[in-house]
């Protein structure tokens, strides 16, 4: 009887084992709620503020204005190994 208790299916240390990935299931959903808290608020921001909206498109696309200059430099030769030597 204690064998089954501690041993079996649905004993001690199964029971154990669930009770852990409940608690990182729980962390993990905790966690994403702040993210998706976090990604909501950047929404409102970018739906709201022209400023902000401006901002990613310069620095997500690579937007200038007429009078800026963009000044794009070469890779580095370690970078282009390490791209190199992953194809």
């Amino acid at each position: 009887m204690i064998w089954d208790l501690v041993f079996s299916d649905h004993g001690y240390f199964v029971f154990k084992q669930e009770y852990i990935e409940q608690q990182q299931l729980e962390s993990d959903i905790h966690d994403l709620k702040n993210t998706k808290g976090k990604l909501g608020q950047d929404v409102i921001r970018l739906r709201e503020d022209p400023k902000t909206l401006e901002e990613v498109i310069h620095r997500e696309l690579g937007y200038v204005y007429p009078d800026e200059t963009m000044i794009i430099m070469p890779e580095t030769k370690t970078e282009m190994g390490k791209e190199e030597s992953e194809r």
